[in-house]
């Protein structure tokens, strides 16, 4: 492994001085800060927690130590806990000591259970600090080590300083939420880091390639559909904040983030419509990027999927593709592919549409197939290195010629850039449309063959709608009665087609897809496969999610065509290797690889550090090739990424040199729930530490961290009935919104309601608000006087109506629900743990249901108040029906509860006449 620049080591020293917030920009090499951080601090003596680090960073870390433990015998190796780990496992890896890699949820609930033993704990390194608030699991783990172990470190590193930037004091929030007092600042501008990245500078050719004409067209029709959705969004809100929420934020991946974190206090009040625009605005921001990014047939592809997504009969189209941007969106993006053939009158005519169709394309097209100007440049850069490097073997200098590396901004990319090198010396004759790369031709073939696949469902009534809507249809109320219903369907989808959409390319595209699919519908068993394209199978894109498109083809990726049928070793001056910004592993990645020449497809500023890393450690690199289009998205998109780190990094500055922490033993939240206490004079605080059992599937949510932080003893249990036991006779059902919602549709809150009846005499549903949103369920006019089946209120209605007991209480944030659970612990006994957990055990309480006999059991179920949770304890108590009969009301309150029993009893003793 490589040594560490001079500037790395300033930033592990200045960590070891002082428990700190480190924030460094992205591209210098935290991850090796972080490997040589945790080398120092981890030894067999010492128990170190590594918290927020994903698969992919254990596995970079683990490699890191590994190589560090072959010339150290004292380094210590990561070790990483799953759910897989059993906690008897868990305990004996923390009593062995070392670095470990947990999640939050298991940590927190082994500090709790006493598995970790605190008092040994060294300290713990957080990654990704900007996700840590005063809510979040790691702040609860946090004041638990600090409380009983006051002299373990805490060092927090991140590289997003944009995420300091935004709301009110989020710097101070977040040295808060860490207990930590100082922040440390290492951007790209700092004097040590300038100096040490200047010692040694590779030549950068600077390649700036003018997009075509069609580009340019589709990159303004989407920024304009943007701005429309954009502006149609504000107004109809009210809550977007227009300096945040612009043109130039929308190219920024973290706007989708932005706008949701906006309207995420009214989220669930927000009608269909608006919701609708904020998933356009994903989609568009998507498909401006995607311009620069893929090629014409792919780009082409991606759009029909979104009008074939918004082929819904329950909900209105998009605004958006009405619009004559999208028009223009529509029809440049399809005549880069191809253009519909005009009829000469010539017999050339049925000639050329014979040999398309031996192609297994449609005779009435002729094909464009524009290349993308940066694969051309790519080819032509490609030859000009395999030059410069056979000219230095011939010349006697082997170490002047490597692999050539090539830098591409996602899988799909480098699957492309593959395919078109493996391809780029065969063309196909498409007839009247010319030659063209044997790539694009199979990206044509493959794309009309899936056209044909989505349209063959629905060719015969789309292409029978011309006829419909030109044949007068009487418009009389009977003589609509009377026509079939087929008929009534296609006059009143052509009728509201026309009168909702008029400019749309919608119907244009279906009349299209019907007469291509007609062509080759016959081919479509026949043609022959379409190797290493990707585009052969018709569901390929079916059901695909656009912020993921590029996962559908990581598989694709994988499969690289066949060079040759011999195998063999290829020279380093002849090798190309394609990776994508993700599968980059900072410098040790290119200290792997040793390329002496870097094509950098996408531009990609992390990266660019990287390159200067690699340089600053003595490495040899021969030329650097920097490709961006010219006055495009693609531009516009990097420049403003600089100057937004840049920005953020200088407001950090000036807030850092005014930033005052007081000296307090008080977390946040122990502050603001003291200040609530402050506001409910009458309410009286237990003696002594309360205790509340929870289930530890609620430690995903904040409130066992707040409870904790209000003096409650939180007691993490696998509890099968209820989230949250107060005392043996109360229990609590949890539901955030969406759970309520959720469970509401699905009839799960319906056995939940019936199973805490069953067992406790005070059953309790808690609907918890998030933190600053409404306290509201619904807007005002969206109420509904009638019964609705879809309706919330209408399902919490009837909710209670089937379960008379059962209580509900509303709590408006996790803190107010903090404080109703004092006020309901108040002068009450601690809960039975051991009772809380027998709760609902069926191995506790019953028998299975085998060993009964079926006729008596079904004749049991039909009872009044017999459940499928109580009857089982019915048979275990009772021999037979005759006892059941004969049993008094109390036998049968103690077996299946006081309201079940009560309507079983009165059933039994009811009169005839009765």
């Amino acid at each position: 492994m490589a040594a560490l620049i001079p500037f790395q080591r300033r930033i592990v020293d200045a960590l070891l001085d002082e428990d700190a917030l480190c924030i460094v920009a992205r591209g210098l090499g935290l991850h090796r800060v972080v490997a040589e951080l945790c080398r120092i601090c981890a030894t067999p003596q010492a128990l170190v927690f590594l918290l927020n680090a994903s698969d992919t960073e254990e596995q970079a870390l683990q490699q890191q130590l590994m190589a560090l433990h072959s010339g150290h015998a004292d380094v210590c190796t990561l070790c990483i806990i799953k759910n897989e780990t059993s906690p008897a496992a868990r305990a004996q890896l923390y009593r062995q000591g070392g670095l470990i890699s947990v999640t939050s949820r298991i940590l927190v609930v082994d500090l709790l259970n006493d598995i970790v033993p605190i008092e040994l704990v060294t300290g713990l390194v957080v990654l990704d600090a900007n996700r840590v608030t005063a809510e979040s699991t790691e702040a609860f783990i946090l004041r638990i080590v600090r409380g009983r172990n006051p002299q373990a470190f805490v060092k927090a590193v991140s590289e997003s300083p944009e995420s300091f930037t935004l709301g009110f004091a989020p710097l101070e929030k977040t040295l808060k939420a860490l207990g930590l007092r100082h922040v440390q600042l290492w951007p790209r501008f700092h004097v040590l880091i300038q100096e040490d990245l200047a010692c040694a500078k590779a030549p950068v050719a600077e390649l700036r390639l003018p997009p075509t004409r069609a580009m340019i067209e589709l990159q303004q029709a989407a920024l304009d559909c943007v701005s429309a959705t954009i502006s149609e969004l504000s107004s109809a809100t009210k809550l977007l904040d227009p300096d945040a929420i612009n043109v130039e934020s929308s190219l920024f991946r973290y706007f989708d983030a932005l706008v949701k974190r906006m309207l995420a206090p009214h989220w669930h009040r927000l009608n269909t419509r608006v919701r609708g625009m904020v998933a356009d605005l994903a989609a568009l921001r998507r498909v401006a990027e995607l311009i620069t990014a893929y090629d014409c047939v792919s780009l082409l592809k991606y759009l029909d999927t979104l009008l074939l997504a918004t082929k819904s009969p329950t909900q209105a189209p998009p605004l958006w593709l009405a619009s004559d941007s999208a028009n223009i969106l529509y029809s440049v993006a399809r005549s880069r592919v191809f253009s519909r053939r005009t009829a000469t009158g010539k017999g050339n005519d049925e000639i050329n549409a014979d040999q398309m169709r031996l192609l297994g394309l449609p005779g009435s097209i002729v094909p464009a197939l524009e290349v993308p100007p940066k694969l051309l440049l790519l080819e032509k850069l490609l030859e000009e290195v395999g030059v410069v490097n056979r000219t230095a073997i011939r010349q006697g200098k082997p170490s002047a010629s490597g692999p050539v590396l090539v830098m591409a901004g996602s899988a799909r990319e480098c699957q492309m850039i593959c395919t078109f090198l493996a391809t780029a010396h065969e063309t196909i004759d498409l007839g009247p449309g010319g030659k063209h790369p044997k790539m694009m031709a199979d990206l044509l073939r493959g794309f009309f063959r899936w056209k044909a696949h989505m349209s063959g469902g629905a060719s015969t009534s789309t292409t029978s709608s011309p006829s419909v809507s030109a044949t007068p249809q009487p418009q009389s109320q009977a003589a609509r009665r009377g026509a079939p219903a087929a008929k009534r369907r296609r006059v009143r989808g052509a009728s509201a087609a026309g009168a909702k959409l008029p400019r749309a390319p919608a119907d244009a595209l279906e009349l299209e897809t019907a007469t291509l699919a007609s062509h080759i519908e016959i081919r479509a068993d026949s043609s022959q496969p379409l190797s290493h394209t990707g585009l052969d199978n018709p569901h390929s894109m079916d059901g695909i999610n656009p912020d993921d498109i590029d996962d559908g083809w990581l598989a694709a990726a994988d499969e690289m065509p066949e060079f040759d049928e011999f195998y063999g070793i290829l020279p380093a001056s002849e090798t190309v290797l394609v990776r994508s910004y993700s599968t980059s592993g900072g410098s040790d990645f290119l200290a792997l690889l040793q390329p002496t020449h870097i094509i950098l497809y996408d531009p990609d500023p992390a990266f660019i550090r990287q390159v200067e890393m690699y340089q600053a450690q003595g490495h040899a690199l021969h030329q650097v090739y920097f490709m961006v289009y010219d006055n495009s998205i693609e531009e516009q998109r990097y420049l403003s990424a600089i100057r937004r780190e840049r920005e953020s990094f200088e407001t950090l500055i000036r807030q850092n040199a005014s930033l005052v922490i007081p000296i307090s033993t008080a977390s946040p939240v122990n502050a603001l729930l003291l200040a609530r206490r402050s506001q409910r004079t009458a309410v009286h605080i237990p003696m002594g530490t309360p205790t509340i059992v929870v289930d530890v599937r609620e430690f995903y949510s904040p409130l066992p961290s707040l409870l904790h932080a209000a003096g409650f003893t939180v007691v993490p249990r696998t509890i099968a009935v209820g989230d949250y036991i107060l005392h043996d006779h109360l229990c609590v059902e949890r539901k955030s919104l969406p759970d309520l919602i959720q469970s509401l549709r699905s009839g799960r809150l319906f056995n939940q309601a019936e199973a805490m009846i069953a067992h406790y005499s005070y059953a309790v549903l808690l609907i918890e608000f998030e933190l600053n949103t409404s306290f509201s369920l619904q807007a005002v006019g969206s109420l509904n006087p009638d019964i609705a089946v879809n309706s919330i209120n209408s399902q919490l209605t009837m909710l209670v109506l089937a379960f008379p007991r059962l209580r509900i209480i509303w709590s408006s944030s996790p803190y107010e629900t903090a404080s109703i659970f004092t006020e309901l612990k108040r002068d009450a006994a601690e809960p039975d743990i051991d009772r809380a957990m027998a709760m609902g055990q069926d191995d506790c309480s019953v028998e299975k249901e085998s060993i009964y006999a079926s006729h008596p059991i079904a004749l049991l179920q039909s009872l009044p108040g017999v459940t499928l949770r109580n009857y089982q304890a019915l048979a275990k108590k009772f021999k037979s029906v005759s006892d059941i009969c004969a049993a008094s009301k109390d036998d049968l309150v103690l077996a299946m509860g006081t309201e079940a029993a009560l309507k079983l009893y009165k059933f039994i003793h009811s009169s005839s006449a009765n």
